[in-house]
C-alpha cells in the first residue's frame, strides 16, 4: 500500500481521495476546516500540509485560491517548511500561473518539485475516473507522479512546459462558462415558447447541441435544484475573470465569454454565489418574466 498525500478535501479533493482509497492506497489528507467526511471514507487526516509531505512523496493539491496555495506550500506549516527532497506536488487548482510558479520555486529550494495541473470534469466524473487530468512542467517529475495519476484516470494529458495545463483548463472553462449560460438562455426561451421543460431537455440532451454541462445542469435549472454544489457560481466567475485577464494580457477580445460575465455577476448579487452555477438560470428566468424555480428554497425534483 502506497501513501499518497492530498491537500484540500472539498468537492474535487474528496472524490479523488475515495478513488485512491478504493484502489487500496493510504491517503494522508489535510483540510483547513473540518474533514469528518474524509475520515468516514477511510482517509487519515493530519494536522498540516507539512505532515502530509512528511508521509508521502506525491502530494495532490486541490485548494480554492492563491492565498490558500501560498499558505499550504510556503506557510509556516506548509510543504516547503520542511525537507522536500524527492517530493512532488501535483497542483490541481485553477489559480494564477504566477503564484504557482512562486510556490514551485519555494519547493525547488527545498529539493522538491511542482507540476502545474488541472482537472477538466465534474465531481461525479472524478469519482467515475472519466475526468481529464491536465499536467505540465518538468517531464521527469511527471513520469514520477504518473502512476498516481493513472489510478485516478485513464485520460492523463501532459501538455508541456509549466503553465500549459492551467492554460488548457482556462480554454476548457471558456467553453463551460458559455455553455452553462447558453443552456440557461435556451431553457428560458423554450419555456417561454410554451414547451414543457422536461420534455425539451430530453429532446435536446442527446442531439447536436447536447453537452456534458447541458446533461449535468439543464434539469437542475428547470427544477431549482442548485443547493448541492458541483461547482459554485463564485468559482466559475473567478475563472472567467482569470481568463479575461489572460485575454487582456494578449490584447485579445473575447466577446462571447465577456457577454456571459454579467449574468454570473448578477446571480452572485442576488445571493446565488455559493449555490451551484446552474442557479444562473434564475437570472435568465427573471429577465424572461418566468417564475424562478426554488425561489423560496423549495426544490421541485
Amino acid at each position: 500500500m502506497t501513501s499518497i498525500g492530498l491537500i484540500g478535501l472539498g468537492n474535487i479533493g474528496l472524490p479523488i481521495a475515495k478513488v485512491l482509497i478504493d484502489a487500496g492506497h493510504e491517503v494522508l489528507g489535510y483540510r483547513r476546516s473540518a474533514s469528518t467526511d474524509f475520515e468516514e471514507i477511510g482517509g487519515r487526516r493530519v494536522g498540516s500540509s507539512r505532515e502530509v509531505a512528511e508521509g508521502a512523496d506525491v502530494i495532490l493539491c486541490c485548494i480554492s485560491g492563491d492565498d490558500a496555495l501560498r499558505d499550504v506550500i510556503g506557510g509556516e506549516n506548509g510543504v516547503a517548511s520542511g525537507d522536500c527532497t524527492g517530493k512532488i506536488v501535483v497542483e490541481l487548482s485553477t489559480l494564477s500561473t504566477e503564484v504557482k510558479r512562486e510556490q514551485l520555486l519555494r519547493l525547488q529550494a527545498k529539493g522538491g518539485m511542482m507540476l502545474d495541473s488541472a482537472i477538466s470534469g465534474l465531481p461525479p466524473m472524478v469519482t467515475a475516473r472519466t475526468a481529464v487530468y491536465l499536467l505540465s512542467g518538468d517531464e521527469a517529475a511527471y513520469e514520477q507522479a504518473r502512476p498516481v495519476i493513472e489510478i485516478l484516470t485513464d485520460r492523463p494529458c501532459f501538455m508541456g512546459v509549466f503553465g500549459a495545463a492551467l492554460n488548457t483548463k482556462l480554454c476548457a472553462n471558456m467553453l463551460v462558462a458559455a455553455n452553462i449560460a447558453s443552456t440557461a438562455e435556451t431553457l428560458a426561451f423554450g419555456t417561454k415558447l410554451g414547451l414543457d421543460p422536461d420534455r425539451l431537455i430530453a429532446a435536446l440532451r442527446d442531439g447536436a447541441g447536447g453537452s456534458v454541462q447541458f446533461s449535468a445542469r439543464a434539469g437542475r435549472m428547470a427544477h431549482g435544484d442548485w443547493e448541492k454544489v458541483l461547482a459554485s457560481t463564485d468559482i466559475l466567475l473567478k475563472d472567467i475573470l482569470l481568463i479575461e485577464k489572460r485575454g487582456g494580457d494578449l490584447n485579445m477580445q473575447m466577446p462571447v465569454l465577456s457577454s456571459t460575465r454579467p449574468f454570473y455577476e448578477k446571480a452572485i448579487a442576488e445571493g446565488y454565489g455559493g449555490k451551484d452555477v446552474s442557479a444562473v438560470y434564475a437570472v435568465f428566468a427573471e429577465a424572461a418574466g418566468l417564475p424562478t424555480p426554488n425561489k423560496n428554497g423549495d426544490t421541485d425534483k
